[in-house]
């Protein structure tokens, strides 16, 4: 019965915790919308596990592996700056995107609070036709969303290969933890008692 019970708890404890980090590539997407061979505009709002991305220009453009060099699906904000607002706090995030092959230019990344609107930090980052994997995980409040503007003389925003983010590790609620074990601690019982007759 002590194994039981201790094996249990370990369970417990082990379903209760999250990953440490999602990852959202826009393959998936690009294949289920059936872009083909050319860019497709896809609306100002597209939602996604985790967080939606929003446009304050023309449109999501959703690039098909080959557009311009791209390795795969992508998205960008077509002239315009993208925002991924997450559906919960982050402690951190890891953006992959890239500019057009050919192009050259510098993507300003604007990092907001919880509120959307009280910035927490802003950097720069150098784009060329390769990708560039840029990680933020030193912010001193929770951050709520990220800012891309248009590369600079570009109309155009850094294109989206990935999106990775961690989730709040939340505790466990205690009360509702504690009638867990309590139930299944009865159950126990009940085998235990039905094993014995």
């Amino acid at each position: 019965m002590k194994k039981f019970v201790l094996a249990l708890t370990f369970t417990v404890l082990l379903a209760s915790t999250q990953t440490l980090a999602d990852t959202q590539t826009f393959h998936a997407y690009g294949v289920a919308t059936d872009a083909g061979k050319t860019a497709l505009n896809v609306g100002t709002s597209v939602a996604f596990p985790g967080f939606t991305l929003d446009t304050s220009g023309f449109s999501l453009q959703l690039d098909p592996p080959g557009w311009f060099g791209a390795p795969n699906y992508e998205l960008l904000g077509n002239q315009g700056d993208l925002t991924i607002d997450f559906t919960v706090p982050q402690t951190s995030f890891s953006l992959r995107l890239r500019d057009f092959k050919g192009f050259r230019g510098t993507e300003t990344i604007t990092v907001f609070g919880v509120d959307d609107s009280t910035v927490l930090s802003t950097y720069t980052v150098g784009m060329n036709g390769s990708i560039t994997t840029s990680t933020d995980s030193g912010e001193s409040a929770p951050i709520g969303a990220v800012n891309l503007a248009e590369i600079s003389g570009q109309f155009w925003t850094g294109a989206l290969q990935s999106v990775t983010f961690s989730n709040p590790d939340p505790a466990p609620e205690p009360g509702s933890l504690f009638l867990f074990v309590i139930g299944a601690l009865g159950l126990a019982g009940v085998v235990r008692r039905k094993l014995i007759q």
